[in-house]
């Protein structure tokens, strides 16, 4: 059997001991009918934390401390917001921005810039619009890309890039290949497939982009040819006359949103393009529907005398959404409002 140590006392104070003493003198006095003092001085030995935890130690051997009371902390200050530094990248997937309720009419009076120099019946073109309508069962009928895929907007908030050039950059995310995200999205909500070429046409070799951004969508079309509608979609570049990036912007129901131009090529430069006409009427057209449905959304249809790549399909149109002025926010915000316009005319 070990051999148990002898238990030390080294801890007890003597004020214990007395406060003992004491508390049996007043119980003695108490029997034999004390007043009423003693009474209260007994109920106040009997609840201090000192006596008891000194008469626990007396019986132990073991020294106590009395329960302490915690004490009164500050309320934690909030963890600060993330920097721009340690922000995660931008949600794709992200619920956007409520749009704001479009209305219900139409707008004929479309302001023209006729850099072509070709005489149009703009008129003519409402009145007999051209029918283009798409199938609402989820296969590719609406093909998106981007000659210039690496144009970008000038950086704000999140929204920052490593540039490639003057406001462009290889970041998808920042580019306006993130802009054609948008639309393919609202598309396909509507039920309309879309086809998103997000290649890179433009670096690092500027010159040549829209040859093999053809060739790509060439591709795109023999591969679907039930697609209706080609768009190239770009920014623009506008320049101020001291040389700033010039904003394209209008606020519609309370949002600041980049304006966009719809671009129409012809044969006029000598190449081939026997339906530009049927492309112009299609432009008007919609533009008509977006100037009603959001007043200030479209800037003046642009009638050019390049064909660029516009001669693939009687529905294919080069969209400059906004500029380089403009944010990635307030080109988000357009394009949502232009998908549903699109939606609405070749889905009816």
């Amino acid at each position: 059997m070990p051999h148990r140590p002898a238990r030390k006392r080294s801890g007890i104070l003597m004020p214990a001991a007395v406060l003992l003493l004491c508390a049996f003198l007043l119980l003695i006095s108490h029997r034999m009918g004390g007043d009423a003092q003693a009474d209260a001085l007994l109920d106040a030995i009997a609840k201090n934390r000192t006596f008891l935890a000194s008469s626990i130690a007396l019986e132990t051997g073991i020294p106590q401390r009395p329960p302490s009371v915690p004490k009164a902390t500050a309320p934690k200050k909030d963890a600060p917001e993330p920097t721009m530094e340690s922000a995660p990248p931008p949600d794709l997937d992200a619920q956007p921005e409520a749009l704001p309720p479009a209305e219900d009419k139409r707008d004929p009076n479309i302001e023209l810039r006729n850099d072509a120099k070709i005489d149009v019946d703009v008129d003519a073109m409402l009145k007999d619009p051209i029918k283009i309508h798409v199938r609402h069962d989820g296969s590719p009928q609406v093909l998106i890309y981007h000659t210039h895929a690496t144009e970008a907007y000038t950086p704000s908030g999140k929204d920052t890039y490593k540039p490639s050039g003057d406001y462009r950059t290889r970041d998808k995310t920042q580019s306006v290949v993130r802009v054609g995200t948008e639309l393919t999205k609202v598309l396909e909500a509507r039920g309309i497939g879309v086809v998103h070429i997000t290649d890179i046409f433009d670096d690092p070799a500027y010159n040549g982009s829209y040859g093999r951004s053809l060739a790509a969508a060439e591709q795109a079309l023999k591969k679907y040819p039930d697609i209706k509608v080609t768009i190239d979609l770009h920014r623009d570049a506008i320049l101020t006359k001291d040389g700033r990036q010039f904003r394209i912007a209008s606020t519609i129901g309370g949002q600041e949103v980049a304006q966009l131009m719809l671009v129409v090529g012809t044969d006029a430069s000598g190449l081939e393009h026997p339906h530009w006409r049927r492309n112009m009427n299609f432009a008007v057209n919609l533009q008509a529907d977006a100037n009603g449905a959001y007043p200030g959304l479209m800037r003046d249809v642009n009638l050019r005398a390049q064909r660029f790549n516009t001669h693939l399909r009687a529905g294919s149109l080069l969209l400059e959404c906004g500029s380089s002025g403009n944010t990635l926010q307030e080109a988000l915000r357009s394009i949502r409002m232009f998908g549903e316009v699109l939606a609405d005319r070749i889905l009816a």
